[in-house]
C-alpha cells in the first residue's frame, strides 16, 4: 500500500478548516473601532440635516473600507457575515442594533428636541458591537471547524 492510499481527503479538509479557523482571530482593535465608527455615525445623525447625514454616511463607508483592508492585511482573510449558518444571526443582531439606534437618532430629536438620549445610545453601540462581534467571530470559527 502506498502513502497516497493512506491519505484521508476528509481529514485534510478538516485540517484545512481548522487552520483557517485559527487564522480568524480578530485583532482586539477591530470591533472596538467598528463600534466607535458606528457611534460617531449615530451622533452625526442627531445633528440633523440631510447633507450632514450623507456626509457622516460617506465617512462611515470610508472608515469601513479602511477597517476591512486593515483586517485583511492583519489576518490574510475576510469572512462575509451574511453567509448561512449560526454566525449570520450575530451579524443580523449587530445590524439590527445599529438600525434601531440610527432610526431613533433620526426620529427622537426631531419629535422631542432632545438629543442626549441618542448620545447614550450611540455610546452603548460600542460595547454592543464588541460583544456581538466577538460572538460572531466565535460562531464563524466554530462553523469552520465543524464544517457547518
Amino acid at each position: 500500500m502506498s502513502d497516497m492510499e493512506n491519505i484521508d481527503p476528509l481529514q485534510d479538509v478538516a485540517a484545512a478548516r481548522a487552520a483557517a479557523a485559527d487564522r480568524l482571530v480578530t485583532p482586539w482593535w477591530y470591533h472596538l473601532t467598528l463600534g466607535v465608527m458606528l457611534a460617531v455615525y449615530v451622533v452625526g445623525l442627531t445633528l440633523g440635516g440631510p447633507l450632514l447625514d450623507l456626509l457622516f454616511l460617506a465617512v462611515l463607508f470610508a472608515g469601513l473600507y479602511l477597517l476591512v483592508r486593515a483586517y485583511r492585511r492583519t489576518t490574510g482573510v475576510w469572512i462575509d457575515g451574511l453567509q448561512s449558518g449560526p454566525a449570520r444571526r450575530w451579524s443580523y443582531a449587530m445590524g439590527g442594533s445599529v438600525f434601531v439606534v440610527a432610526l431613533a437618532a433620526v426620529i427622537v430629536p426631531r419629535l422631542t428636541d432632545t438629543v442626549w438620549p441618542m448620545y447614550v445610545l450611540a455610546g452603548l453601540l460600542v460595547p454592543v458591537t464588541v460583544v456581538l462581534g466577538g460572538r460572531f467571530d466565535a460562531a464563524v470559527r466554530r462553523e469552520l471547524r465543524e464544517g457547518v
